[in-house]
């Protein structure tokens, strides 16, 4: 083995980018996520599924700032939606903090339009970090180094500095573009016929790219929104309806360890012939592709029709005894969640209200921001909306229960 110094000096030393060959356990993991998110991209109509996918994005963000250590309150969250902000400077922050994700997001068809749908370029990473960063309250903006000194993290620049990460040792700041154009060339997508393969990539670049620690800080934050591009690259995102962040909290621990232990070097003759642990990576692409399928599944059964019919109608008795709602409301909640839109007359239709009464309706519904439409427009048609406030009836289990908890005797 070349000394430590060397080897984090000499693009060599991030190899194996990739398994050498496809093992079974992997390649029934992607096959796996294949189907599955073949089933969820079928499930509900295409504008019901952009709402939930609006509707994710908060929690997307919740997740990944947990990880990072900044538990903000998914109610903390909504109310930032809402331009409703904390009194205190340090919890205005990480709501901001949340936004900033929320909205890069938002973007990553776009950002990943822009490289040419290849999310494998450095272009596409700084795009990530550059945007995420720009939403980002100046108190984010800076990192302390290990002998104490403040330095500043710039919006898609990549560091110039060395860090260590645990008992990782990052490669040398100068040496970071010719590690980048290695990690480029490997997985570039075109270069690869095999989907499966492609799936598993994506595995193993979330690891790799952590071990390169491009940025000098939000690494974490990129790596998981890359991730979530690249299964999007791949069409296996389901239009936004599961991402990697939730999976990845809830086995933060297993995840942590999966990640330092594919830093490991490799451990013998017959453990791949790079610098660093072939069947370690294999492991962790394991892990992480087992994750994805969690999710892929999780929102599978959430969304079942009938499962999700049956919250719905749950949710009108809750607030017809709270609010005093008319359970009529009902009806309308179903037709826009199996329609994902309906004409502003058809409420009358359905609930065989007067006119009045359904506009009252109508107007009830969008106030609780479960109905929504485009004011701009007359007559627009009404369209499905889900806000935070009614996650755990209608997605019960997608944030931690505590949180929930909170969430539900926010309900009045």
């Amino acid at each position: 083995m070349q000394k430590l110094e060397a080897l984090y000096r000499d693009p060599a030393a991030i190899a194996p980018l990739k398994p050498s060959e496809l093992p079974v356990e992997l390649r029934e993991s992607a096959l796996d996520i294949v189907e599955a998110a073949a089933r969820l991209s079928g499930s509900l109509h295409p504008m019901t599924a952009r709402a939930i996918a609006d509707f994710l994005r908060p929690a997307n963000s919740y997740y990944s700032n947990l990880i990072e250590g900044h538990d903000t309150h998914p109610l903390a969250i909504a109310q930032a939606l809402r331009e409703m902000y904390a009194s205190d400077s340090r919890n205005r922050s990480l709501q901001l903090e949340a936004l900033a994700h929320i909205a890069v997001h938002k973007r990553l068809p776009e950002l990943l339009a822009a490289a040419d749908n290849n999310p494998y370029t450095e272009g596409f990473w700084r795009a990530v970090h550059r945007t995420f960063y720009e939403h980002l309250p100046a108190e984010f903006r800076w990192v302390e180094a290990h002998e104490g000194t403040q330095l500043e993290v710039l919006p898609g620049e990549l560091r110039t500095n060395e860090v260590r990460v645990g008992r990782h040792v990052a490669p040398a700041a100068e040496a970071l573009p010719a590690f980048i154009e290695r990690v480029e060339w490997a997985y570039r997508p075109k270069a690869e016929a095999n989907r499966l393969a492609r799936i598993v990539n994506i595995a193993a670049a979330h690891h790799r790219l952590a071990w390169l620690h491009p940025f000098l800080d939000g690494n974490g934050r990129v790596l998981r929104l890359f991730s979530d591009a690249a299964f999007l690259a791949e069409g296996l995102n389901a239009g936004g309806l599961w991402s990697m962040s939730r999976g990845l909290a809830r086995s933060e621990q297993t995840y942590k360890q999966a990640l330092a232990a594919a830093d490991s070097q490799r451990l013998n003759d017959y453990d791949g012939r790079g610098n660093l642990s072939e069947k370690r990576l294999v492991a962790f692409c394991q892990f992480f592709l087992q994750v994805a399928l969690d999710q892929i599944r999780y929102m599978t059964q959430v969304l079942a029709i009938d499962e999700m019919l049956g919250r719905l109608r749950n949710l009108v008795d809750l607030l017809a005894v709270k609010r005093k709602w008319r359970p009529e409301a009902y009806y309308v909640l179903e037709a826009v969640f199996l329609k994902g839109s309906i004409a502003r007359g058809e409420i009358m239709r359905l609930t065989a209200l007067s006119d009045k009464t359904a506009k009252e309706l109508a107007k009830t519904l969008i106030d609780a921001e479960l109905l929504t439409t485009d004011l701009s427009v007359r007559f627009a048609p009404y369209r499905a909306a889900y806000p935070i406030a009614f996650a755990p009836v209608l997605f019960p289990g997608l944030y931690p229960a505590g949180k929930e908890a909170d969430i539900l005797n926010s309900v009045r």
